[in-house]
Order: structure tokens, then sequence, then C-alpha cells
């Protein structure tokens, strides 16, 4: 069972639509491990087109003064065509990216695969060195790695001397690297900027994390709670988006980013425990004074290099479907009165023109609220507005029909603060008394706040 599930698990997507039609990538059982690369041009449709370096052959059309980048998908079997690379392709075509190529590779069926790996990403390193020898800029060059493909292209960053301008890690493959050598794994030095996307770093049980938990890069962003993802199956009924979903998320994101209508904002940050809780609210890093953004667009990052800031970890929330930004907000409730209740809160933000989705901020399990004390919490609202009302609730899991039965509590003040904290934009209320089981409807005060914003 669980060889199957691995081999599952290095399935780069499925073949829908107007890639039916397309027969570029590879099909064939190899005999050794195999490379070659595709171009994705907008004339020449959603298909990939062999791209030759070899010296015997004509050179093909190719502006090495443009910024080139280069996208390699994880292991596959040969059957799997992976789609995603296509509308990765195309994405960044409509982003005016002139030089776009893919990796195609196959390992055959036997192949170890951290030793099958290296060898691909020595081969890739001797293409980009061709491509470096006809004029290519390697500053300007850009790897894209998803699963184990990240793996490959942090090898071939290493083969160039970390010379390249950057490499994007896509869930880096776990299961065979964890104990590799590190020599076979991507790492920060393999670039002059490396940002990794980690969305699978523990465990869909029973099946092992498909992505690395470990930072690698100069920025790991990490999302959400690593597994079962917003808009991902959460039980075992579809077993392979069940398996597949959260690991697949990274190049989603990526490509979502490429033409992004909105940040995917994350926080430097600890652990997604100190994330939920609210700690992790600042922007400011040494060496680095905003929020990093996940995905294609890298204008927050300062030009100089060597990157002059330590190695961060970021965490960040998505909603679940593309363009998968969400709105973040630090929301700090004062406990007053003089009685306590264990439950689960519930919240939900309206405005004139939109409402949220209901979200549980406290966990999965009841939490004690108490008189005189503090809780803040991380909230993630999967839309934007100007909201005026906020739907709570305190849920206790006690079916009471008599209102004299319930227990009230009493919230003193709420400060609803939009994150990142340099808006200066707040909703406070005060006074709230909210009995368990009932939804409490509270009006918003909209005003104006220093970037501290604690109450």
């Amino acid at each position: 069972m669980v060889l199957a599930v691995l081999l599952m698990c290095f399935l780069s997507g499925h073949v829908t639509g107007e890639d039916l039609r397309c027969s570029d990538f590879m099909c064939t059982e190899p005999t050794s491990p195999m490379l070659r690369t595709l171009r994705f041009t907008t004339e020449l449709g959603p298909c990939g087109h062999a791209f030759s370096t070899r010296p015997d052959l004509p050179w093909p059309s190719w502006d090495p003064g443009r910024p080139s980048v280069v996208i390699i998908p994880g292991r596959r079997p040969p059957a799997v065509q992976p789609s995603w690379v296509r509308n990765m392709a195309r994405e960044l075509l409509a982003a005016k990216q002139a030089n776009v190529l893919a990796v195609d590779w196959l390992l055959p069926g036997e192949q170890e695969l951290t030793e099958g790996a290296r060898q691909v990403g020595e081969k890739l390193a001797e293409v980009i060195k061709v491509l470096l020898a006809k004029g290519s800029i390697p500053e300007m060059m850009h790897l894209v790695g998803f699963g184990a493909g990240a793996h490959v292209a942090g090898i071939a960053g290493a083969g160039l001397r970390g010379a390249l301008g950057r490499i994007t890690g896509l869930d880096p493959f776990a299961p065979a690297f964890a104990e590799a050598d590190p020599s076979v794994s991507l790492d920060f030095s393999d670039a002059q900027f490396v940002d990794v996307i980690h969305t699978n770093f523990k465990p869909n049980e029973p099946v092992e994390a498909l992505g690395a938990s470990r930072s690698m890069g100069h920025v790991d962003f990490y999302v959400g709670s690593g597994n079962l993802l917003p808009g991902c199956p959460q039980g075992l009924i579809d077993r392979e988006k069940y398996v597949l979903c959260s690991h697949h998320r990274a190049h989603q994101l990526f490509t979502s980013s490429i033409r992004a209508v909105c940040p995917l904002t994350a926080f430097p940050c600890r652990s997604t425990a100190d994330f939920q809780k609210g700690l992790c609210t600042h922007c400011n890093w040494p060496g680095l004074h905003t929020c990093p953004q996940l995905g294609f667009n890298i204008a927050w990052l300062p030009p100089d290099r060597p990157i002059p800031f330590q190695p961060l970890t970021a965490i960040m929330g998505i909603t679940s479907v593309a363009p998968f930004c969400v709105t973040p907000f630090l929301l700090e409730l004062q406990i007053g009165g003089s009685s306590s209740l264990e439950a689960q809160l519930f919240i939900q933000l309206k405005s004139m023109n939109t409402r949220t989705s209901s979200m549980l901020l406290s966990g999965s399990y009841p939490m004690l609220f108490e008189p005189t004390k503090k809780y803040q919490f991380l909230v993630s609202a999967d839309c934007d507005g100007d909201f005026q009302i906020m739907l709570l609730e305190f849920y206790a899991e006690r079916l009471l029909y008599l209102d004299w039965r319930k227990k009230k509590i009493i919230i003193s003040q709420m400060l609803l603060t939009r994150l990142p904290r340099k808006q200066g934009i707040a909703y406070q209320a005060g006074n709230i008394t909210a009995s368990e089981g009932d939804t409490q409807e509270v009006h918003l005060n909209k005003v104006m706040v220093k970037e501290k914003g604690n109450i």
C-alpha cells in the first residue's frame, strides 16, 4: 500500500481539455535517465516543442538578453503528461516572459530517485551552460522545480556554483530525500535567491507528508496547516486527490501568482502554531522591512546580492480557489465580567456587498476563555471588504434550548486590525455579551490605529 501511494505521489498532473492534442512530453519507458528540453511560445500554441542545444543542429530562435524561466516537473510515469507545466508556461508567456523552457525527464522504473535526480540535475546544468555560452545572463535565469524537480533544480544550480539568479522550489519532495546526502537536496546556496513553497509538510494520515518540512531557501513559505489545505478532500473517499491535493497546490499557487490581482502575503514566523495564535503579525525582519509575498513577483525583495538578510520562514493562509489570496486580520479580545467559558470561537465578517465564510479561530478543540485575560487570533478572511458587522459564536457542544441555562461571556473590548499593520486600519467594538451556542451580531466601528495596534 505504501509503495503504491508513493508511486502516486510522482504524478505530475492529468491530461485534460486542449492538452489532449499535445504529445510533447516523452511517453516511453527509458533504460537510463533521459532529459530533453521543450520550448513554449505564443506563436506555436499550448504545446511544448523540442529545443535542442546540440552543436551539430541549427540553433533555435532564442533571445539571450531576456529573462528565462525553466520549469522542472517531478518524477512521473511515462504515461502521465504534466499538464500543469503547460498552464504555467501559458501564464508566463501572457506575462511577457520571452524565454520559457520545460525540462522533460524520465527515469527507469527501478532507478533510485535521489541518484536519478542527481544525474538529471547534472545534465540540466550542461544544458544551461550552453545557453550561457550563447549569451544568456545567469542572473536572469530562473529555475522552477516541483516535487523531486525542486531537487533537480538545486543540483543544476550547485553545478553552476550558485550563479543563477533564482530557484523556486515547489513543495520539494521529502520521501527518499529526507535522509539523503545534502548534495542532492535543494539548498539556499544553489542560486542567488532561493524561495521555497511548502504546502504538504505534514502527513495526510495515514500517508506520510510528500513535501519537505525543513527550511531550504532564503525564504521558506509555509502554507496553511501543511495538509488538508482549503479546497482539498478531508477524507479518503477520493483517495488520489486526498493524497496529492495539498502537494499539487504548490504549483497551482505559483501559477496563479504570475498575473495575480492580489498579493499572497506571508508573515515571518517560527511555527504554524504561533501564526494561528496571532503572534506573527509584524513584517520587520533584520534586513527586510516588508512582508514577503509568495509567487513569481519579487518586487518586495531587496535588489542587493548576496541577499541582505538571514534565511527566514514565513507563514500564510490561503483560500480554496484561485487566486488563493486571503485578507489577513488580527483579532484581539479582552474578556470581562466574572464568568469563564470553554468553547470554540467562530466568526464571520459582513460588509454591504460581501461576507466571508464562517471561520473557526480557536482550533479543533474547545479552549477556555477566562475573565481579565486577553486572547488573540489570526483571521484569514476569504474575501475583502469594508466590514461593518461581525457574527460571533462561542460553540460549546451542549444542546441547550433554554436561554437561562446557557453560559454567558462578556467581551469588554474587541479590536480587529488589518494586516500588514502599516495600513493603519482597524475595527473595534466593546461591551459584548455572548451566550454559548448563539450567534451574536456585533457592529464594528472603523478606526485608524498606529502600527502597534494592541488593546
